[in-house]
């Protein structure tokens, strides 16, 4: 039986290892209480075409009432020549049973409240690619003591059929009911055995009509300095040979809670950009992060694509084999960190044929202040 969405919320679809937790030192412009949770890396995948998934959870550790506020995912390429057929395949909240998918019975609105997971997916192309024994995934939960003003959150999906196109981009962009706040969001392509299929843009914005001085309705991400985002974005590559005719991307709005008074809390956009990559390397990581003012760090996105997305539509990178292999917690170094981090790194990387210099590489971070 389909599962109803709890509440309507606005949505529009745009077709185009060991855990560690410790509570942030409270300030004088933030009371947030932020906890990371991360098991560690899980290997694989170990087949061309294939994914593997595992998951953080917020109620390890003894924190009962901890719920998501944001997702994230560090991916391990290895150095021989198969690194670049690693590629994310989903980052996105969970409630530990399954996926909130059209395939799992639910529909686009409200799927879920208080989720307690982060579930990161890596996925793998085709065989010319190869395989790497290092390859594996590493998931992060940014987790939130609901006391304060935000006293529980709700999971919106949004979904678009496609990209179906060789060659072609998707974008889905989820919004949080009127009177929420966003939180956090995450983006998964589906099937996970067509390798060619991933996302390559997770970012907050909103949907906020077309023309001059507006986001074209998520098309434009949210720029450094923005406040309270209304709406996630997931934008999707398909670089087949052929009609992907099942392929389907997701977008998760990670929000506040229904009936909760957020007219006190404000959410602030951190972002930053850098050129490439253009040339097989290490993934390229790009890093930004909440300032004094800003508040706790809650979450954060990444993507890469060939424009500056803050200030035009979301387009291809230079190749179509550039993808992502990370979006994480981090010190301002972009080293992976889960004791107090207040700051976000995204990791990029291109196909075995390199890019062009239109390529550019993403990151936003999202800090919350007023709770």
């Amino acid at each position: 039986m389909t599962k109803k969405s709890l509440r309507a919320p606005l949505f529009t679809t745009l077709v185009l290892g060991a855990t560690l937790a410790v509570a942030l030192p409270g300030t004088a412009y933030a009371s947030t209480t932020l906890t990371v949770r991360s098991p560690g890396a899980t290997a694989g995948p170990t087949s061309a075409n294939s994914e593997s998934a595992s998951s953080a959870n917020c109620r390890t550790g003894g924190d009962a009432n901890d719920v998501v506020s944001g997702v994230g995912i560090l991916q391990t390429v290895g150095t021989g020549t198969a690194q670049s057929n690693l590629h994310v395949k989903g980052i996105v909240p969970f409630d530990g049973t399954a996926e909130y998918t059209v395939a799992n019975g639910y529909s686009a609105g409200v799927v879920g409240t208080n989720t307690t997971q982060a579930r990161a997916i890596g996925g793998t192309g085709g065989s010319g690619g190869g395989l790497d024994s290092a390859f594996g995934s590493t998931p992060y939960a940014m987790c939130l003591d609901p006391g304060g003003t935000i006293t529980g959150t709700q999971i919106v999906m949004s979904t678009v059929a496609g990209p179906t196109a060789a060659g072609t981009t998707d974008l889905t962009v989820a919004t949080c009911p009127e009177g929420t706040r966003l939180l956090g969001g995450g983006a998964r392509t589906v099937p996970g055995t067509v390798g060619a299929l991933k996302p390559i843009a997770s970012y907050p914005t909103y949907v906020d009509g077309t023309g001059a001085g507006t986001h074209d309705n998520g098309k434009i991400a949210a720029a450094d300095g923005a406040t309270n985002p209304t709406s996630w974005a997931a934008g999707s590559s398909y670089g087949g040979t052929s009609t992907g005719s099942t392929n389907t991307t997701y977008a998760y709005a990670i929000c506040s809670g229904s009936g909760i008074n957020v007219s006190g809390v404000t959410v602030t956009v951190r972002y930053n950009e850098t050129s490439g990559p253009t040339s097989v390397a290490a993934p390229q990581k790009t890093t930004t992060g909440c300032g004094e003012g800003n508040g706790t760090l809650i979450s954060g996105g990444a993507g890469i694509t060939g424009n500056d997305i803050t200030t035009s539509d979301f387009t291809a990178p230079g190749s179509q084999g550039d993808h992502l292999n990370g979006s994480y917690p981090s010190d301002g170094s972009g080293n992976p960190l889960t004791t107090s981090p207040a700051s976000w790194t995204s990791t990029t990387h291109t196909g075995g044929s390199g890019s062009t210099s239109d390529t550019r590489s993403h990151v936003w971070a999202l800090c919350l202040a007023g709770n």
